[in-house]
Parts: C-alpha cells; sequence; structure tokens
C-alpha cells in the first residue's frame, strides 16, 4: 500500500497520506507519525470528494493562517504592533516554515502552541488545557510542553516564591518592563512602544479573567502533556496491539530517541561534525540554526523567563532528542525564537538589518522549498 506521491506529497506528507487512507498496522516504518494530523485529513476528505491530498493542503494552509494571527495578536497585545510585525515576518521567511503550506505537521501543532499560548496569557484554561492534551498527539515534542506548563502552574502558585527572587532588580540594572506570562499582560508608560523606537501603537493589555487561579487546576493543565501522550499510547495499543509501536518505528529511522538528550558528549561531537550544507544528517545550516536559537535566550530572558522555558522545550530538547535532524523544520516552530528577533530588531531602528535578515531567510527558505518540489531532502 503505498500513498499518492507530489510536490504537496513528498516525503513526510507521503506517510501521512498513507496513515490517513490505511490508518496504523504493525512493523510499518510510518507508525512513528503521530496519528492527529492524519485522523484530521481523513476526516476532512469527504469534503474534498475524498481526495486526501487536497484535504491535507487545505488543512495545513488554513492551521498556518489562524496560527500566524494568533501570533500577531499575541505579540502585538504585549509588545506592539511593529515588533509583532517584524516577529512575524521573520516566522514566515524562515527557511524551516516552507512545511507550513506541505502536508506536514508543522502548520497543526503551531495553531495548537498558540491555542496554548492563547489560554494561558487570557487564563482560558480549558482552551490550555485542549490544545495541551492534543499537542503530544500532534508530534513528539509535544510531550516537552510539560515543562513551561509545569513552569506557568508553579510561578502561578507561588507568585512571590523563586520568580521574585530570580526577577527582582538588582543593583546597577533597570529592572525588566515587560509583565511575566504566567499573568495578563498590562500595558505600562514602559512596555508601550515609543515613537523613538518606531512604535505605531500602544500595547494592547491582555483580556482575561480575575486573577485568582486555583492552583488545582493550573497544575492540571500543566499535566495536560503527560495526559495526551497517554492517550497516544493507548491507541497505538488499540491499533497496533504494541502501546509502543511508534516508539519502536522511530528506532528504524535512527533519528530522534529521548536517550539522547542526556547523552551531552554524542552531542557535542556532532556539532563539530557536519558533513554537508544541507541534507538528512550532519548539515551545516541545522547547526547555524541551533546557534541562532540559543543567541536569543539571553533577550527571553530579560524579557519574559517563560518564553526562555518555551524555547528550551521547542528548540533546544529536539536538537539534542534528534541531533540536530530535521532541526530547521522543527524550529519554525519555536515561536519565542522569533519574538526575540521582533523584538531586538525592533528596539534598534535598523531596518536594514531586519530586512537583511528577512532576506537570508527567504533566499534559504526559496532554496529548501525548491528541493522539496523536486522530492530532495529539505527537512
Amino acid at each position: 500500500m503505498t500513498a499518492p506521491s507530489g510536490p504537496f506529497a513528498a516525503h513526510n506528507g507521503r506517510c501521512y497520506l498513507q496513515l490517513s487512507r490505511w490508518g496504523y498496522a504493525r512493523g510499518e516504518v510510518v507508525d512513528c507519525f503521530y496519528p492527529l494530523y492524519p485522523l484530521l485529513i481523513r476526516a476532512t476528505a469527504p469534503l474534498f470528494g475524498g481526495n486526501h491530498v487536497v484535504s491535507g493542503v487545505v488543512l495545513s494552509n488554513v492551521f498556518s493562517l489562524a496560527g500566524w494571527f494568533l501570533f500577531l495578536r499575541l505579540t502585538a497585545r504585549r509588545w506592539g504592533l511593529r515588533a509583532a510585525l517584524w516577529s512575524l515576518g521573520f516566522l514566515i521567511a524562515f527557511p524551516g516554515s516552507l512545511f507550513f503550506q506541505f502536508i506536514y505537521t508543522e502548520s497543526l501543532f503551531f495553531l495548537l502552541l498558540m491555542g496554548l499560548w492563547w489560554g494561558l496569557q487570557n487564563r482560558r484554561l480549558a482552551l490550555a488545557a485542549v490544545c495541551g492534551t492534543l499537542a503530544p498527539l500532534c508530534r513528539g515534542p509535544g510531550a516537552f510542553l510539560l515543562l513551561p506548563l509545569a513552569g506557568h502552574a508553579f510561578e502561578t502558585t507561588f507568585p512571590s516564591g523563586l520568580s521574585a527572587w530570580v526577577a527582582r532588580p538588582r543593583q546597577g540594572r533597570r529592572p525588566s518592563s515587560f509583565p511575566h506570562s504566567s499573568g495578563p499582560a498590562t500595558a505600562t508608560a514602559e512596555n508601550q512602544p515609543s515613537q523613538a523606537s518606531g512604535g505605531q501603537q500602544k500595547a494592547e493589555p491582555a483580556r482575561g479573567k480575575p486573577d485568582r487561579l486555583r492552583p488545582g487546576a493550573v497544575w492540571l493543565v500543566a499535566g495536560t502533556p503527560v495526559l495526551g501522550f497517554g492517550i497516544y499510547l493507548a491507541l497505538m495499543w488499540h491499533w497496533t496491539g504494541n502501546a509502543f509501536e511508534g516508539i519502536d518505528a522511530q528506532h528504524r529511522w535512527g533519528d530522534h530517541a529521548i536517550s539522547n538528550i542526556w547523552n551531552i558528549p554524542k552531542f557535542i561531537a556532532a556539532f563539530f561534525t557536519p558533513a554537508t550544507w544541507y541534507d538528512r544528517n550532519a548539515t551545516v545550516l541545522d547547526r547555524l540554526v541551533f546557534l541562532l536559537i540559543v543567541s536569543t535566550l539571553p533577550v527571553l530572558w530579560r524579557q519574559d523567563k517563560s518564553l526562555a522555558v518555551w524555547t528550551v522545550a521547542l528548540g533546544i530538547l529536539p536538537a539534542m532528542s534528534g541531533t540536530f535532524t530535521a532541526l530547521t523544520r522543527y524550529a519554525s516552530c519555536a515561536f519565542p525564537m522569533f519574538v526575540a528577533l521582533g523584538l531586538v530588531i525592533n528596539r534598534r531602528p535598523r531596518p536594514w538589518a531586519g530586512a537583511g535578515l528577512l532576506a537570508v531567510f527567504g533566499l534559504l527558505h526559496a532554496v529548501l522549498l525548491w528541493r522539496h518540489v523536486h522530492f530532495l531532502w529539505a527537512g
């Protein structure tokens, strides 16, 4: 049984189409892919005359547009429209973002991330719980969301604990002017973009429920990635008779393994031994993307420490578990990286720097797009 092949169904897309048509079966290499996306393709295919390819392409584009819209709204609300537009521009031009328009899970996963971020920012815990549960059913790194969600729950439960010590102003340093993400952002005279910095509008205060949240509720939300991964194991057991069939199938590909995360010597050795500019393994581009992710951590730590934790979950840990394999694609969902880039460009009135970075991203995006539609490895 094989799925249709074509520019919109190349590489992983073909695997998702096979799963959407015929489902999981024990011993198949495609069992390593997660079920939410192919299930949605199957459910919506009748709307397009049973054409799974059209269904997948339409879903990816709808999900990506919705995710980008939420990203723009949330970023503009906290840091102003101009910074948000820069951030969105970097996100769309980023080379790995080409997969938002193809039959890949990037668009759906990014939309779930934005739903989760929106739920936390606006204290919509039901929305956050749904997105947190579905994320591990969409792709493996969804389980890593346990880290930022647990951090959010800790900050909500102990608002004057560790956070107060970490965030307190140090002598000789100006205190951070940005609120922590565990509560609604408040537009103040400090965090509103000024005309001098090129801001075009004032940051909009987040609208949310009253400040009081039940600690038990936020900790339940923090546990939703575990629940989602448990549902995934139960589904794999139902479909194949082996709850760990998907994990076993990942070993057949030889890419991602959770044990790689604590194999630090292997990770360091891999970083310094790229073999090609861009191919399936040992590529220079993926390592440059990793350096870009790491370089944004100080900016995020100064502005919103919780976003630094998100970056570890969405960028650092996938790099370690996969030893840089397909990191350029995975990094397209590491949304705090693009927030940091937008903030840096917006604060320093140097549009040529932002335009130059957009041009570099766009050029690499075009090159990888050409490779993808010609059935060459692009991520």
